[in-house]
């Protein structure tokens, strides 16, 4: 099996309500894409990472239009993922005919899937909020159903599709939004702009790929791991990232 290469990239989002360092990977959009045996390369990469959570930020699978997912696939990353850190799951478009199939492996093998909720989660010493929201093929309306509790703690939301940022995710609540969905564009100029995203199929999209900020909440897009639509990426890397939530005093 020929490897696959990938990146690891970083960012560093320091919060005054953060009060002890977090170290979140956060993996998207694999499509089914197999990095070594059964994915040995990149489960090695993320162990190598220590995190103290995974967001597992949806489109898993690959073509779910026509035929089920595969289930020994989707077995292989959910039973992987919790034996490295606790593991959070929210669906991607690509979830969207077989949601419950997909979710139901994932629950099983003891991932927490969000679907317009959050849960409480504590790593060394630091307390923060996870939620998360269905992607909208899968519940239009997913993310008016999500309230953060403003009781002082961060407010973490995974979602999929990077598109309500600014008129859905921000009215949670959320301080940092992690998405996915857009493959960087899987087609970019060298070494800049997005040509094109099989995300939303218009050309050079709004959102593609790194850090935004609207208000007080930011988003990190990951450029992912697998493709949809195109078969290949162009000057577009398939990346694993790394967030590490650090306290304000240490900026």
């Amino acid at each position: 099996m020929k490897k696959a290469s990938f990146r690891v990239k970083g960012y560093n989002i320091y919060s005054g309500k953060i009060s002890s360092p977090l170290r979140i990977v956060q993996i998207s959009d694999l499509h089914e894409k197999e990095f070594g045996e059964k994915n040995r390369d990149l489960f090695e990469a993320v162990e190598n990472l220590r995190p103290d959570m995974i967001a597992i930020t949806g489109d898993m699978v690959y073509d779910t239009y026509t035929k089920q997912p595969n289930g020994a696939y989707i077995e292989n990353v959910a039973a992987w993922a919790p034996g490295v850190a606790p593991s959070f799951f929210v669906t991607g478009n690509h979830e969207r005919i077989w949601p419950e199939y997909v979710k139901d492996i994932f629950i099983a093998n003891g991932v927490i899937v969000l679907e317009n909720n959050f849960v409480p989660f504590q790593a060394n010493g630091a307390k923060i909020v996870v939620g998360g929201v269905e992607d909208p093929t899968v519940d239009a309306g997913g993310f008016r159903k999500l309230r953060f509790p403003d009781d002082g703690r961060f407010r973490l939301l995974l979602a999929h599709d990077p598109a309500p940022f600014e008129y859905g995710y921000i009215k949670t609540g959320a301080d940092l939004v992690l998405c996915g969905h857009t493959h960087g564009g899987q087609i970019r100029f060298p070494g800049g702009k997005a040509i094109i995203s099989p995300g939303d199929h218009r050309p050079f999209p709004k959102y593609s790929d790194g850090l935004y900020t609207s208000g007080k909440a930011t988003m990190i897009i990951s450029m992912g791991l697998g493709v949809s639509v195109i078969p290949f990426r162009l000057f577009a890397p398939r990346e694993i990232l790394l967030i590490n939530l650090l306290p304000q005093n240490e900026k």
